[in-house]
């Protein structure tokens, strides 16, 4: 199939190896693809009806932004994780967090701050009684919400190495979230909803006391997960994985 097919046959303009990016990236970060899960060229060629060297390139940008681990003359898996880089995660986050904060408030621009402002009213995960998927559904839109929260006030900072150190970040967060969801999901709305908080912060321009808050709230969240991932029994001296 000829590259422009493969764009028609995907809905997308943008450069085939962009699609497969994002299609691998956003399977990785929905756990699709579990930590530690073994994958392939050829196979996700297959799964994904595009071209060896679309695919090829975005396993090489994944492989560098930590998300696939490549493995000499045994092939790629999905970067595991463990207690121990859960807890260095959030140890990272809680000291990017603030600096975003403090720096991306200021910087927010009209449409940046209304899109903050939007993405803050979907922070109530609300619970739908005896509806676990619905639930779980409201949950995640309202994680989705909170982490393009960090994304619009780390953009606003237009400091490449803070982004960069971000995406990294933005995208671990994201799958240990979704990890945690699956056990610990009808406890977890009012922490994600407590962010309110920091939409009003970035709402006054209060840069300060946005990034207090964050440091308290990431600490407990951090607290919060590492506790909920050690009651797996999935959860080896090792690794965390995902039973499926």
């Amino acid at each position: 199939m000829s590259a422009s097919a493969q764009r028609a046959a995907t809905g997308s303009e943008l450069p085939l190896s962009e699609v497969a990016y994002n299609r691998i990236r956003d399977d990785i970060l929905s756990c699709r693809l579990a930590p530690g899960e073994k994958v392939t060229e050829r196979g996700l060629v297959a799964d994904l009806g595009m071209s060896m060297a679309a695919v090829r390139n975005a396993m090489t940008r994944l492989d560098q932004e930590g998300l696939l681990i490549t493995q000499p003359r045994q092939g790629s898996v999905v970067a595991p994780l463990s207690l121990h880089s859960v807890g260095k995660l959030f140890d990272f986050w809680a000291l990017l967090a603030p600096e975003i904060a403090r720096t991306g408030i200021p910087a927010l621009s009209d449409d940046q701050l209304a899109r903050v402002v939007e993405n803050g009213s979907r922070l109530s995960a609300r619970v739908v009684p005896d509806d676990d998927a619905a639930t779980r559904e409201n949950l995640l839109t309202a994680i989705d919400a909170a982490l393009h929260i960090f994304t619009l006030l780390a953009e606003a900072t237009e400091n490449s190495y803070l982004i960069a150190a971000h995406r990294r970040l933005i995208g671990e967060l994201s799958r240990v979230w979704r990890l945690v969801i699956q056990s610990e999901f009808d406890e977890l709305g009012g922490r994600v909803s407590a962010l309110q908080d920091v939409v009003r912060f970035v709402e006054a321009r209060d840069a300060e006391r946005s990034a207090e808050f964050l440091r308290t709230h990431i600490e407990a969240s951090r607290r919060r997960v590492l506790s909920a991932l050690a009651r797996w029994p999935s959860v080896s001296r090792s690794e965390i994985t995902v039973v499926r």
